[in-house]
């Protein structure tokens, strides 16, 4: 423990003293550093309103959810009420399709006869 202090100590002082030098332009090393310090913070500020707006989207969400399940469940109703409202057209058109297919074998077959009677 104590030369873990010992070491922080003169870590936090060589820092210190390497914080306080400055280059040939006059620029302290710790500049760059602090440009992407700001650069970060401001990321998180952006991070940060970007998440309480997908929190406040959410809630909005969960709070319209009852009403579309409503709808869904209105709409998948009228769906099955109409088709079991065309059900009998519907099967009325199959009735005459086939009965129009009798009609279009027995026409064909007749001509068929007739040919092989020539």
């Amino acid at each position: 423990m104590k030369r873990f202090l010992l070491g922080l100590v003169f870590g936090s002082a060589a820092g210190f003293v390497f914080s306080c030098l400055k280059d040939s332009n006059g620029d302290r090393p710790g500049k760059p550093l602090k440009e992407e310090f700001d650069a970060v913070k401001h990321e998180a500020g952006r991070f940060s309103t970007a998440l309480q707006k997908a929190k406040k989207a959410t809630q909005e969400l969960n709070e319209q959810m009852p009403a579309a399940q409503r709808t869904i469940s209105d709409l998948s109703d009228n769906v099955e009420k109409y088709s079991r409202h065309i059900q009998p057209t519907v099967d009325r058109i199959k009735q005459k399709g086939d009965e129009i297919n009798q009609d279009l074998n027995s026409i064909t077959g007749e001509n068929t006869e007739i040919k092989e009677k020539k």
